[in-house]
């Protein structure tokens, strides 16, 4: 019994922070990454959502290489960042410029639930 209910208490957290922060992105600020990471942490603000996302900076962690490790061998991305919604890899930074210019990224997010404030007014993002 101890075992289930631990079990269940693992997968009520996940859940409970699923709601809370459906969109994280591990990000990186020093070296050569962070200009990636920067990115499309810029362009994800300008897309003012709600809940805004989970920024987590790897490379400020103590853990850095271990969740390196277990983003690698979960997403099949060992690059940062990594944009995360609702347990689920997006890709990284190029792969969230394709979908804002090919229009997806905006469905894609309110289709998780992500509520997407921006209206896409106010001409060209400056990325």
């Amino acid at each position: 019994m101890r075992g289930k209910s631990a079990s269940g208490g693992w997968e009520e957290r996940q859940r409970a922070l699923r709601e809370e922060y459906p969109l994280v992105v591990f990000s990186k600020v020093l070296y050569h990454y962070a200009r990636y990471s920067k990115r499309a942490k810029r362009l994800l603000e300008t897309y003012d959502l709600s809940p805004p996302p989970k920024i987590i900076e790897v490379d400020l962690r103590a853990d850095s290489s271990h969740i390196k490790t277990l983003l690698t061998r979960l997403t099949r991305q060992s690059t940062f960042p990594n944009v995360i919604l609702h347990g689920h890899s997006l890709g990284g930074s190029d792969d969230l410029m394709r979908m804002h210019e090919e229009d997806q990224l905006r469905h894609v997010l309110e289709k998780a639930g992500v509520n997407v404030r921006w209206t896409g007014e106010g001409g060209e993002l400056l990325l």
